[in-house]
């Protein structure tokens, strides 16, 4: 009998701790006393859909905007975020940071550097370089 209370209250805690879970889709907000030295100005936005070719209602949202920065104009991916279709992005000039540089070699082409680009509402959307044009 006690075994069986014990087994059964270990089952209610767990579907408890079950429903703790963080949802990464949220929206993130920046922490107090992050510098954003770098400005961006974004000039053109592409929302695109992809669909999982296992699992056809499983559709994952995009955005691609087309931007300057640091004098070069790049094509940044934000990564996808459950709040896209609710979150209006607005173009114009915003701050960045470097998060992370795959390129370790001292070339200076931007391609796949991590940022943190921060919206005037102080939300963070973490984006990739994923194309240079003249």
């Amino acid at each position: 009998m006690r075994r069986t209370f014990i087994a059964l209250i270990f089952c209610l805690c767990s579907l408890g701790l079950y429903g703790q879970r963080v949802h990464y889709g949220d929206l993130q907000h920046a922490k107090p006393g992050d510098t954003y030295p770098i400005k961006v100005h974004i000039s053109a936005l592409h929302y695109r859909s992809e669909t999982n070719s296992y699992h056809p209602d499983n559709v994952t949202y995009w955005i691609y905007a087309d931007a300057v920065m640091n004098g070069k104009k790049v094509e940044l991916g934000v990564y996808p975020q459950a709040a896209f279709k609710r979150y209006k992005f607005p173009l114009g000039d915003y701050q960045a940071r470097l998060l992370k540089d795959p390129d370790k070699t001292g070339d200076t082409s931007p391609l796949f550097q991590l940022y943190e680009l921060l919206l005037p509402d102080n939300t963070v959307f973490r984006c990739t370089v994923t194309g240079i044009s003249e």
